[in-house]
């Protein structure tokens, strides 16, 4: 027969057996001066080759405003080494930003080409990635 206590104790037990990388949401509704206005799930097909190759876990997309408007696609690996291998391959380009945040390899791109703000961006997800 259960005891009180024990009734509290089961849910709370439970709870803090979950996975803390199993989050539901990995990019922010607010983060910094960005709000975001749109998250969807990147479907595999849209892909980049070297993606596919390298077995994406999990991909969202978001669309942030700010000082900026900018959009943010999270590529999520299963080691933080194939997020790096991607980042020494990428090949700067006008208005994207790629970088990397342990198993993340995150590509920000904007019209406006404002590389402080892309920064600032940059480092603010990163700041919330490393939680």
């Amino acid at each position: 027969m259960f005891s009180r206590r024990s009734c509290f104790l089961l849910p709370l037990t439970a709870l803090s057996c979950r996975n803390p990388g199993d989050r539901q949401e990995v990019l922010p509704m607010n983060l910094g001066a960005w709000k975001r206005v749109a998250v969807e799930t990147i479907p595999p097909e849209e892909y980049q080759q070297d993606l596919r190759r390298l077995g994406v876990k999990r991909a969202r997309r978001a669309v942030y405003r700010g000082p900026i408007r900018l959009t943010a696609s999270l590529y999520q690996f299963r080691a933080p080494a194939v997020a790096f291998e991607l980042v020494q391959k990428w090949r700067p380009r006008q208005g994207k930003l790629a970088f990397q945040q342990g198993d993340y390899f995150i590509i920000l791109e904007s019209e406006q080409d404002d590389h402080a703000s892309m920064n600032s961006f940059a480092s603010t997800l990163e700041g919330f990635l490393k939680k």
